[in-house]
């Protein structure tokens, strides 16, 4: 999965390729920020996760529209002769269900795509509750314990 920081000089994506699916698996692999270089302004730049983000495959896209568009003719031309042959209506509908199996697959790729890209995009490393943690409590409450536990 490719991941991408913006450029704060020339605001150009820059791409990062990692087998993590979550910004939690991300950060455990790769550290809390991950420094990335751009080819526009020639500068590294330091990235924490919750700055990265997730595009739609371009390959996951071709591959679908791929299926659909030559997968439902060369199916129904494979399908044609026992449809025009056939006199029972039930052959007919079975097989005119095949049909479906080229639009059920489109439909899968590009629904799991958008999966991949929401689990990533959605959830942030630092959530509520680190926020809150970071204020320092009030001694003897249950923040203050659950801080000197975690800190």
């Amino acid at each position: 999965m490719k991941v991408y920081g913006r450029c704060e000089n020339c605001l150009e994506d820059i791409s990062y390729s990692t087998s993590a699916r979550t910004r939690v698996e991300f950060a455990m692999a790769h550290n809390e920020s991950v420094g990335l270089f751009c080819k526009g302004c020639n500068k590294n730049s330091a990235f924490h996760v919750d700055q990265l983000f997730t595009k739609p495959s371009k390959i996951a896209q071709l591959c679908a529209a791929f299926i659909f568009f030559f997968g439902t003719p060369l199916f129904y031309i494979l399908i044609n002769q026992i449809l025009t042959e056939s006199r029972s209506n039930y052959v007919i509908y079975v097989i005119g269900g095949f049909l479906i199996v080229p639009v059920l697959a489109f439909t899968i790729i590009n629904k799991q795509d958008q999966t991949r890209v929401s689990d990533f995009n959605r959830r942030k490393l630092k959530g509520r509750i680190h926020n809150i943690l970071k204020q320092k409590p009030k001694p003897f409450s249950l923040g203050f314990i659950i801080y000197r536990i975690f800190d």
